[in-house]
C-alpha cells in the first residue's frame, strides 16, 4: 500500500492518468489473497486474541459470528452484484468494529465498484455518502442497519471508476473525498463474494483512517534503494526466527526474553544501515492494517486469523532451503511485503504483554512504531551484544542463515527493478517530469499516493487538487 513521505526535500515525480495505489496494484495478488504454505497456522504457535481494546488490557476475543446477508426490504430488485457489495461492506464494518480504537469504517464515505473479468462495471454502491447522485442516475437509496446505502442503476462515468482500481482513498465524488475500492472478477483478493475482498475493504479503509488521523511518517520506503545485501538479509532471517519464537512462547518471561533479542537484533540493523528505520514505518502503517485483517479472519473465514500473525515470516524462512520459494520476488518481499507480518506480529506481542490497545493506537497515531513500543515495554534491554549472540546460538545453531542470505542476495541482484509503481503511463502527463515541493508532496501523501517509485502516476482529480490540474 502507500507510504509515509519525507517532506525534507523535493522529489522528481512523473505524472499521468492512471488510478491511485500503484504499489497496491503490484501487491494485491501477493498479499490480499493469501501466501501459500506460510498460511498454515501450525507455524504460528500460541493462540493470540487480536483485538486492540480501549481498556487497560489489550486482550479481547475476536468476533466469532459471521453477519448474515442483508434483508430483502428495499433491495429486492437490485442485481446480485450490487447485493454482494452491500453484504461485503456490512461484513467489513461489523467484523472490523472494535479492532482498533477510533476506527469505524462506517464513518468513511465509501463507494464500492464491481467489474467483470473484462473490466466492465457490473455494480456501483455508495455507503454513507452525502451525494450518491454524483455517481449517476436511477439511484436506489435505502437504509440498511442504520447505514445509508445508494445503489447506482446507471453510472455516469464507469470508465473513471474503473481507472481508480484497485482503490482511491480521496476520490472527489460530488465534492466529497471518497474512499473508492474496485473489486474485479477473477482477480485474487479483489474477487467479490470472497473473504479476501471483505478483508481488503477493511484494510484499505483503515489506511484512509490513518491518512485522516495519524501523524505522517518521516521517511519514504525506497524499495529499489533498500539494502538487499547478504548481511542485512541474514539479520532479517534471524529477526524472523526470533519473532516466531516469541509468538510461540507460552510463558511471559520467555516472551520478554525473546522480545529483548528481537530489539537487540533490530538495533544492530539500525546501527549498520539507517534505512532500517523504514521497516518500522511500514510496520506501523501496514502491520496495523494487517492487524485488522487478523482481527476479522476467524469470523469471515479469511487467510489471516487470530493465531497466525507470523505466517509470512515462517514462509520466508522456507527460502533457506529453496530461495525460489519466496512469494513474488526477493526484493519486493524483503523490501516491503515482510513488514505486514512483522508489524502485525509485534502488535500481537504487545497485546500479550498487556499493553493497552488505546495506548498502542495513540502512540502509533502520534508517529511511534510497533518496534519502538515493544522495546519500551521490555526495557531495560540489557547488553545488546550478549542478546544478539544468544539469538544466533538459539535460532541459528547450525549456522545456515549466512549461506541462505547469500543465495537470496544473489537472487535479488539478478532481479532488476521490482514491479512496484509499474503500469502503463499514458501520453497525457503533467510533463516529462516536474519538481514537487513540500506542500505538494504532503498533498499527494494525503491523497494516498505511493511516492516510492521512480515513476509515479497521478489521477486527474488528485493532480487538480495538488498541482492545479493537468498541464500540457
Amino acid at each position: 500500500m502507500n507510504h509515509a513521505v519525507s517532506r525534507e526535500e523535493t522529489r522528481s515525480v512523473k505524472a499521468g492518468r492512471v488510478g491511485v495505489g500503484l504499489l497496491g496494484v503490484a501487491l494485491a495478488s501477493v498479499f490480499a489473497a493469501g501466501c501459500g504454505p506460510g498460511d498454515d497456522p501450525s507455524t504460528s504457535g500460541a493462540s493470540v486474541g487480536s483485538t486492540l481494546s480501549s481498556g487497560t488490557s489489550a486482550g479481547m476475543t475476536a468476533a466469532s459470528t459471521r453477519p448474515t446477508p442483508v434483508g430483502e426490504a428495499g433491495l429486492e430488485k437490485v442485481s446480485g452484484d450490487a447485493r454482494s457489495l452491500v453484504d461485503s461492506w456490512l461484513s467489513a464494518v461489523s467484523e472490523s468494529g472494535g479492532a482498533w480504537p477510533g476506527y469505524d469504517l462506517a464513518d468513511i464515505p465509501t463507494v464500492l465498484v464491481s467489474v467483470d473479468a473484462g473490466g466492465r462495471v457490473e455494480a456501483v454502491v455508495a455507503f454513507n455518502h452525502p451525494n450518491p447522485n454524483a455517481l449517476g442516475s436511477a439511484i436506489l437509496s435505502v437504509d440498511v442497519d442504520g447505514h445509508s446505502v445508494g445503489v447506482v442503476g446507471e453510472p455516469a462515468d464507469p470508465e473513471r471508476l474503473v481507472s481508480m482500481a484497485p482503490f482511491d482513498f480521496f476520490a472527489d465524488i460530488g465534492g466529497t473525498e471518497t474512499f473508492v475500492l474496485v473489486g474485479q472478477r477473477g482477480e485474487p483478493g479483489r474477487e467479490p463474494d470472497t473473504p479476501g475482498f471483505v478483508a481488503m475493504i477493511a484494510h484499505e479503509g483503515f489506511h484512509r483512517y490513518q491518512f485522516d488521523n495519524w501523524v505522517p511518517g518521516a521517511a519514504v520506503q525506497d524499495v529499489e534503494g533498500y539494502d538487499f545485501g547478504a548481511e542485512n538479509i541474514e539479520l532479517v532471517l534471524l529477526e524472523n526466527r526470533v519473532l516466531v519464537a516469541a509468538y510461540q512462547a507460552d510463558a511471559t518471561s520467555d516472551l520478554e526474553r525473546l522480545a529483548r533479542q528481537f530489539a537487540a537484533v533490530r538495533a544492530v540493523r539500525h546501527a549498520r544501515d539507517p534505512r532500517v528505520a523504514l521497516d518500522e514505518q511500514q510496520e506501523r502503517m501496514e502491520g496495523s492494517a494487517r492487524w485488522i485483517e487478523h482481527r476479522m479472519g476467524d469470523a469471515i473465514g479469511n487467510t489471516y486469523t487470530s493465531t497466525n500473525h507470523t505466517s509470512e515470516l515462517g514462509y520466508l524462512d522456507q527460502s533457506i532451503d529453496d530461495p525460489g520459494a519466496v512469494l513474488g520476488n526477493v526484493k519486493s518481499f524483503f523490501g516491503f511485503g515482510r513488514f505486514y507480518s512483522s508489524g502485525a506480529t509485534v502488535l500481537a506481542l504487545l497485546e500479550r504483554l498487556g499493553v493497552a490497545g488505546a495506548d498502542v493506537a495513540g502512540r502509533l497515531g502520534d508517529g511511534g512504531t510497533p518496534a519502538q513500543l515493544l522495546e519500551q515495554r521490555i526495557a531495560p534491554l540489557g547488553d545488546r551484544d550478549d542478546l544478539v549472540a544468544a539469538a544466533w546460538a538459539e535460532h541459528d545453531p547450525d549456522g545456515r542463515l549466512g549461506a541462505a542470505a547469500a543465495a537470496l542476495a544473489e537472487r535479488a541482484a539478478a532481479e532488476g527493478e521490482t514491479d512496484f509503481g509499474a503500469g502503463d503511463v499514458p501520453e497525457e502527463t503533467l510533463g516529462p517530469g516536474f519538481e514537487a515541493g513540500d506542500d505538494q508532496i504532503a498533498c499527494l501523501q494525503e491523497h494516498g499516493l505511493d511516492l516510492s517509485a521512480d515513476s509515479v502516476t497521478i489521477p486527474d482529480d488528485i493532480a487538480a487538487a495538488c498541482f492545479g490540474g493537468p498541464e500540457s
